[in-house]
């Protein structure tokens, strides 16, 4: 690194003595080059702004004192030529001074002149004569030579910081690169609002409203609800509801006591308001019509709204809409669309209510502040008198509070797996927010779609991918981005900044990234201080590329925020500030199918004080298994695995494996075995297991490249190798066709239930190398599993069978192909 660049310039002046020789500096620039030689920090954009303020107050004070010494200079004056004839008391000026008030005396014309630029106005002296300290002496000339000699010095100083300042400011403008230059240049146009636009419908907190926006997050929480939901296991009451589109649903409500109002109030003490509990969600009529405006929907919004809304989506949006929290497992190909319509629908409206909320607030916070300028005239607007120092007291908005805000803007988060899943919700918001086939209103949409579309995978057509492997890995699959998108009335910005957007769209990777890992020195979360509306899509693949990216993430929501940079207290809600934050989020998790895991999530980080929802299959619906699927004729073993606790599953579950399964798999018998592993740890614990033994084996994981897997196939097709170990990810992520698998063991149930028919189904005759000469009757297909697979089991056998399974005395179940 070269050396530094001092802030100071030369001399223009050539020769000469005085101010232009080359030695002289001032007192600032002194203090200045002792900052710059002991190596300090350069000040910060605040610091500067601090010290130009104070500059521009020097100088103001500095030109009246320069008006009051003309004043007086020409009194002299006209007292020596005139006598008595000019001279006058204090009463005699008084007077001449209320007299020449409408016609206005020049010394009030040359105080208008310098005020002018600055936005003062003159105050007559008589308004406020009692609260003012006497006036200081008079000064000399020579006084006041010096006085303008340094403030010229000081000018000269602050010209040559100023011009420093811009040179820096020049110089990190050009590393910041296309994509900062861009947002900066359409920052201005975002954030320009036109007062007269903000609707009249804006209704204040405290008043009567049914809105439910207004509802959820106007008021705080009672001790008793607070206390209810605060718990480790919260006190709720279940009821059960039949939807016409999303079937059966299972309500949890709060349950707490006295909730409402506090008891008569003390003294000066008010009653405060707290927020209602959540009721029951209402069924909505499937056939009757839908009235936004009932529904509070913007107006915006319900202009765009050109497609009916069918009974699923009406189901859907009656929930969110009633800020409760959500979790859904039947997300399907065939649902997916009009599940991410209703809630990108639900959230565009409550980012719309928000910001039009948050804009209606700070024009009646500029109005007041005004009036409040024009009701009291400051105390510095008097020549000649010390500035009057504000008291705690004093508040500029006239006394009115706006709470209506969190610690930093961003209060909406999408979380899906792909950039083809974020390029569908930004269009769902683009033609709901801007109507269809507008993209004038759409900032950076043009370079959206060339960085989230475009690219996709090429699909084999001799030998097919399955549907479903080809509907989810279509579009561009790239699985690290975050995408900031900064919503106005009238303008909807893609890629802005963090701190300044409404909305973010962003991968578990992509979050993982940003917020980065414990002990590393550059850590971020605070944008996810203040979320309040939380939308998890697409669950199972989320599970499928790094569950605990996710969890990861929420376990750093509504953390206090290290830097204050971005908020105003003044406008943050109570309950914010309380840290009750994640009490007031509304969740929203959709996924394919139930798992632990995402029960887990449901029960310990959905903690809405609405209540939650989640739906529950109909018995028919959990009576078929994927089983049923299975076509080959084959012999399928479910071996349970005794375990007390859910720690020691894993530890009981390769016990089992080792002791019971595998020395029966290692028979010359049982040849062409592929062992099918759902989690990569226990993959990990099999495959070095296998290299302690030196057992014969070949492997196919994830991280595999391809022409390993190509040979490893090759290898176990022809029998140069008995074992194959497979992982359930990389069959996620690959979907290879394994051809000559004789025997299948699963160490566990497959967590994408679908899995089990097609691995057994590739055990069919086309698939088996002819010159191996076994016996397709010996084909045997093995499950291991324990009580904590419930969720697994009952995808796959049924809910019925399943539970039998689970608590039958014995521990092997076998079933057949043609069993029904």
């Amino acid at each position: 690194m070269g050396p530094r660049r001092s802030i100071f310039k030369k001399p223009r002046g050539k020769g000469g003595g005085g101010r232009q020789q080359q030695g002289y500096m001032s007192k600032d620039m002194k203090k200045k080059l002792k900052k710059e030689q002991a190596g300090r920090p350069p000040p910060t954009r605040f610091q500067r702004s601090l010290k130009h303020i104070e500059r521009a107050q020097e100088a103001t004070q500095a030109q009246k004192r320069q008006i009051e010494a003309e004043r007086k200079y020409r009194q002299e004056s006209n007292a020596s030529f005139g006598g008595d004839a000019f001279s006058s008391s204090e009463e005699e000026e008084e007077e001449e001074g209320q007299a020449d008030g409408e016609d206005g005396t020049a010394f009030e014309e040359l105080a208008v002149e310098f005020n002018g630029p600055l936005g003062r106005t003159v105050i007559d002296s008589a308004d406020e004569s009692e609260e003012e300290e006497p006036v200081d002496e008079e000064m000399d000339e020579e006084e006041m030579g010096e006085e303008e000699e340094m403030d010229g010095e000081d000018e000269a100083a602050g010209m040559a910081d100023e011009e420093e300042e811009e040179n820096e400011d020049e110089d990190e403008a050009l590393k910041l690169g296309s994509e900062a230059s861009e947002s900066e240049d359409e920052e201005h146009e975002l954030e320009e609002e036109d007062p007269n636009d903000l609707s009249t419908d804006d209704d204040d907190d405290g008043a009567e409203t049914n809105d439910p926006y207004m509802q959820h997050t106007a008021f705080n929480l009672s001790p008793a609800m607070l206390e209810t939901i605060a718990a480790e296991r919260p006190r709720v009451e279940q009821s059960k509801l039949s939807f016409p589109g999303l079937g059966n649903v299972l309500v949890e409500l709060p349950k707490c006591g006295t909730v409402g109002k506090r008891p008569e109030p003390r003294g000066i003490f008010e009653t405060e308001r707290y927020a209602k509990p959540g009721t029951l969600p209402t069924v909505p009529d499937p056939d009757a019509p839908i009235d936004w405006k009932a529904l509070h929907v913007k107006d915006k919004i319900a202009r765009n709204i050109t497609e009916p809304l069918d009974a699923l989506q009406r189901d859907t949006f009656a929930i969110l809409n009633a800020y409760q929290d959500l979790h859904v497992t039947q997300r399907s190909f065939e649902n997916a669309d009009r599940f991410r319509y209703v809630y990108c629908l639900h959230a565009l409206n409550h980012v719309l209510k928000a910001v039009s909320k948050m804009q209606h607030h700070t024009v009646k916070l500029q109005a007041a502040k005004a009036a409040g300028r024009k009701r009291k005239k400051p105390a510095e607007d008097q020549f000649r008198r010390k500035l009057k120092v504000a008291t705690v007291d004093e508040d500029p908005s006239g006394g009115l509070e706006c709470r209506d805000q969190g610690f930093v803007r961003p209060k909406v988060l999408i979380v899906v797996p792909f950039r083809e899943s974020a390029l569908q919700c930004v269009t769902v918001l683009k033609r709901l927010f801007a109507g269809e086939g507008q993209e004038k209103g759409v900032l950076n949409w043009k370079r959206f779609t060339e960085e989230y579309g475009g690219a996709s995978m090429a699909f084999p057509r001799k030998n097919p991918k399955p549907a479903d492997y080809e509907r989810t890995f279509a579009g561009n699959i790239d699985d690290n981005f975050r995408l900031s998108i900064a919503f106005n009335r009238s303008t909807m910005k893609l890629y802005a900044k963090y701190y300044s957007s409404d909305m973010i769209i962003a991968s578990p990777l992509g979050l993982r990234m940003a917020i980065g890992a414990k002990g590393e020195k550059y850590r971020d979360y605070d944008f996810l201080a203040s979320i309040e509306l939380l939308i998890v899509d697409q669950a199972e693949v989320c599970y499928a590329q790094n569950w605990d990216h996710l969890l990861h993430v929420m376990e750093h929501l509504h953390h206090q925020p290290k830097s204050t940079e971005y908020t105003e207290f003044s406008r943050v809600r109570e309950w914010c500030l309380s840290g009750w934050s994640k009490f007031y989020r509304q969740s929203v998790l959709l996924s394919a199918f139930e798992l632990p895991d995402f029960r887990s999530l449901y029960n310990k980080h959905f903690r809405n004080y609405r209540g939650k929802v989640r739906t529950v299959a109909r018995r028919d619906q959990q009576a078929a298994g994927t089983i049923r699927r299975v076509v080959v004729p084959v012999a399928q073993n479910f071996q349970r695995v005794e375990t007390s606790t859910l720690d020691g599953a894993g530890l009981a579950r390769f016990a089992h494996f080792v002791n019971v399964i595998l020395p029966q798999a290692r028979t010359v018998a049982m040849a062409r075995c592929m062992i099918y592993v759902p989690s990569y740890f226990d993959y990990v614990r099999l495959r070095n297991h296998f290299k302690k033994e030196e057992i014969s084996f070949t492997q196919i994981c994830e991280y595999t490249p391809d022409g390993k897997i190509a040979r490893a196939r090759d290898m176990f097709f022809h029998g140069s190798k008995h074992f194959l170990l497979y992982s359930e990810r990389a069959h996620f992520f690959r979907r290879h066709r394994i051809r000559g698998v004789r025997h299948l063991i699963f160490y566990g149930p497959p967590v994408f239930p679908h899995f089990y028919p097609e691995l057994v189904n590739l055990m069919m005759k086309e698939n088996q190398n002819p010159q191996d000469g076994v016996d397709d009757a010996s084909m045997t297909v093995t499950v291991v599993y324990t009580r904590y697979d419930t969720y697994q089991l009952t995808e796959m056998v049924g809910m019925e069978r399943a539970n039998a399974m689970i608590k039958a005395p014995r521990s092997v179940h076998r079933f057949s192909t043609d069993q029904k």
